[in-house]
């Protein structure tokens, strides 16, 4: 069984073979993002890890994570940060020098955007965690199950098994956030669109979509509610202003149908007890729904 290889990913111990090289011992989420990030850039990586990189040719070598080059962040004064304070690791030196580029690649409709965003919901958080610096991470979710492919202390297994694993479950958590991000990316330019457009209280989507990130972008006020046709075959209606919930008669109402004879409509089959939520079965009922909530 090999046990030193992953798609195009190819662990050596031999540096004239070597494309690139990180450091050897325990592994993070640094530098394991970093190398499933350079496979899909290059079309193949042979990876060197080691101990150091002093007395080495490193000519026509990616290194990153060790030796204090473009790549790494150990320096005295480390290697740069953002606006917001955080200091970036491998995956960010990275990310800021290839980033684009694998974008275009990938023929992503909004680069700059698509590229911001992966910078500032993942990519920034790994480099917060990788140079120690909690205070940017509070309630933020990490990769952190990659450090723990690491060998245990009552483990046989060899560091590149181990390492290789780690690989594996990094670069499918990759393509699972790839997707999301950029389609989060050209849901906020949907529903910002619509938004400018809008003359009403409410917007109307034929889809549920990630909404949260556009409202905080918005500066529209007038807009309180998104109707979304939902994927339980049923029209969800969200309230989007922190002053605005569905009214109290209809939160304390005993059971749906006290609320169906409130309201006069049949097709009432929800309330969210925070009134931030309810749900119909036809379009039409949950525009009626918005306009009894907005009636004095």
């Amino acid at each position: 069984m090999i046990l030193n290889i992953y798609k195009n990913i190819h662990l050596t111990n031999q540096i004239d073979k070597a494309n690139c090289i990180t450091h050897s011992g325990k592994f993070h989420v640094d530098d394991v993002i970093s190398t499933v990030f350079l496979s899909k850039i290059f079309d193949k990586i042979i990876l060197l890890r080691i101990p150091t990189v002093e007395n080495i040719n490193l000519e026509n070598k990616i290194v990153y994570d060790i030796g204090f080059g473009e790549f790494d962040h150990h320096q005295r004064n480390r290697n740069g940060k953002r606006e917001n304070g955080i200091y970036f690791s491998s995956i960010g030196l990275l990310w800021q020098k290839f980033g684009k580029k694998y974008l275009d690649k990938l023929k992503v409709k909004n680069i700059n955007k698509t590229f911001e965003y992966i910078d500032t919901e993942l990519i920034q958080y790994i480099d917060a965690e990788d140079n120690m610096q909690t205070e940017y991470l509070e309630n933020k979710i990490l990769p952190d199950f990659i450090t723990l492919c690491n060998p245990e202390w009552n483990e046989s297994i060899s560091e590149d098994e181990a390492f290789i694993h780690a690989l594996e479950l990094a670069d499918e958590f990759w393509q699972i956030y790839l997707k999301h991000a950029i389609a989060e990316v050209e849901a906020i330019d949907i529903i910002l669109n619509k938004i400018n457009k809008c003359n009403d209280c409410y917007l109307i989507f034929d889809r549920e979509l990630p909404y949260r990130k556009a409202i905080k972008i918005s500066n529209n006020s007038k807009v309180k509610y998104l109707i979304f046709k939902s994927r339980r075959e049923c029209y969800d209606i969200r309230t989007i202003s922190d002053s605005c919930k569905f009214k109290e008669e209809l939160i304390q109402a005993k059971d749906i149908n006290a609320a169906r004879k409130l309201t006069h409509i049949n097709d009432l089959i929800y309330i969210d007890s925070h009134g931030k939520l309810c749900c119909t079965k036809t379009l039409e009922g949950a525009i009626k729904l918005v306009k009894y909530n907005e009636c004095k």
